[in-house]
């Protein structure tokens, strides 16, 4: 089978892939079981020679079939059809396609569907949106078949954490509902062998669905952003909710978490495992998952400084680290910027090189084996597929309650409101802040003109302008806020004029 998936071309593999795929999800629990066990045997080189067949197929379909990818590489003085004629393989790739960003290429769109495939509007099943932190949303068409193997690896994942195949699994998803990727996406995907429940970020909910239907289950997993997962065992730690009465799991998105926070939520709840993974609206929920052997890893290097130097590079926090499957192709840049291209022919709105500004990058199955080694480690990893590892945010954005506020939002607070504007000079740190006890604040910190008093009803002012205003300007800032009313209000600090502590010659620092 290696030898026949090496040499077949993707326009014949593909369709044979398809109907297994499809047969393992819709078909008996033997079928999946083969299914599983078939990819489980794969050798990683394999699946990274597969990934570059599709690649290169997708590549050379999207560049004639997505007008405004066409547009934008004439807008950079690349002949299309030259461009085709010059990648043959992932080298050339890297080394010839231009980057794009969300910026300089989604928003540069007149309409939807010139960012889809030809045919795009007729296979658009979903529209999702991005939290519309520049003013304006932005919306990712998505399919049916393209999330077929979307579900599938979600599929997988979960089974390699949770056993779900031999196991009655209840999911309560706590993402937020509605429009956004996470919660709606979540729940399509994670329905193929286990019973969901789709609530939202409700507390008093979830400890009313548990008693009620979770001791019908061998096991119940709750999925949720990490400060509304903490949020929620602490409340039932005062509720003397009885949590260790199930057997319970966490599945955490949207942002990172460092392992006291694993420890702490495992503690507090009698959690047997929590599992995060990557993702983002541009991208879909599946840029990669934890597993028992990235776990094992981030721990090793969160407890051995020389471990996390080996893996990582400097870097002042462990990054998060995840497996990621073969609906992407992922390169870090030689800016450390995590670039992303989906690579699945079903894709819808796919994107190209695109620079998610997420700071990182990838180390193979085996390359990853071979650093370890050093360190007396003969782990032999499950998944045959590559590592992904998030480090931070490019150019000033923060992750509050997985949603991203950026710079731009707190300038439109300055100068949205008159009397920010009068008091302020402009100059700001915007940082999200985690105390001891894993509670997450988005903290501002303003500059106060010459002459200007910093008082405590002046610092009750602005937290009450910025909180409005980001709730104006930032979808994702609004539906936090909605969820968790004043605690998602912002601790602000202001400075006299002359003890602001975070001047620069060059330009403004914003975190």
């Amino acid at each position: 089978m290696r030898r026949l998936l090496e040499a077949l071309p993707i326009s014949l593999l593909h369709p044979l892939l398809h109907a297994q795929t499809h047969k393992a999800l819709h078909g008996s629990p033997q079928d999946y079981l083969r299914f599983k066990k078939f990819f489980l045997s794969l050798e990683p080189e394999t699946v990274e020679a597969l990934r570059e067949k599709y690649l290169l197929y997708t590549f050379q379909r999207n560049l004639a079939e997505v007008p405004h990818y066409r547009c934008f590489l004439r807008q950079k003085g690349i002949n299309p059809a030259r461009l085709k004629s010059r990648v043959k393989s992932q080298i050339d790739f890297i080394s010839t396609v231009p980057e794009t960003t969300k910026k300089k290429y989604i928003f540069a769109a007149k309409q939807l569907q010139d960012l889809c495939v030809q045919d795009g509007q007729h296979r658009m099943n979903m529209i999702v949106k991005s939290s519309g932190h520049s003013g304006r949303q932005c919306y990712w068409a998505k399919s049916h078949r393209e999330d077929l193997f979307g579900r599938a690896a979600l599929t997988m994942a979960l089974d390699e954490n949770f056993n779900i195949s031999s196991k009655r699994t209840l999911i309560i998803n706590g993402f937020i509902l509605g429009t956004w990727v996470t919660g709606i996406t979540f729940n399509e995907f994670a329905s193929a062998l286990c019973t969901i429940i789709n609530v939202g970020p409700y507390w008093e909910e979830i400890l009313q669905i548990l008693p009620e239907i979770g001791g019908q289950f061998d096991q119940v997993i709750i999925t949720g952003y990490p400060p509304f997962i903490k949020e929620l065992v602490e409340y039932g730690a005062r509720q003397r909710f009885p949590w260790k009465r199930y057997t319970l799991h966490f599945v955490a998105g949207g942002e990172d978490f460092p392992e006291s926070w694993r420890r702490y939520v495992q503690q507090k709840s009698g959690a047997q495992k929590i599992r995060a993974g990557f993702g983002a609206s541009d991208i879909g929920i599946l840029g990669g998952v934890e597993t028992d052997d990235t776990v094992f890893i981030r721990q090793l290097a969160d407890s051995q400084p020389e471990v996390r130097k080996a893996l990582f590079g400097e870097v002042e926090e462990t990054p998060m680290l995840f497996q990621y499957g073969l609906n992407v192709f992922v390169q870090a840049n030689k800016n450390k910027e995590l670039v992303f291209t989906t690579i699945l022919p079903e894709a819808v709105e796919p994107v190209i090189n695109y620079n998610l500004e997420d700071v990182g990058g990838v180390i193979s199955c085996r390359e990853m084996q071979e650093k370890l080694r050093p360190f007396h480690s003969q782990r032999q990893f499950r998944l045959p597929l590559p590592f992904l590892y998030v480090v931070g945010r490019v150019d000033g954005p923060v992750k509050f309650h997985a949603f991203f506020v950026y710079p731009e939002n707190v300038e439109e607070c300055i100068y949205r409101q008159p009397g920010m504007a009068k008091t302020t000079t402009g100059n700001f740190r915007l940082q999200r802040i985690v105390n001891k006890n894993h509670d997450h604040f988005l903290q501002l910190e303003f500059q106060l003109k010459k002459g200007v008093e910093k008082t405590v009803a002046l610092t009750r002012k602005y937290v009450q302008w910025c909180s409005q205003i980001l709730q104006e300007v930032n979808g994702g800032y609004k539906a936090i806020h909605q969820q968790v009313g004043a605690i998602a209000d912002p601790i602000v600090i202001l400075y006299p004029y002359e003890k602001y502590p975070y001047q620069s010659r060059i330009k403004n620092v914003y975190s």
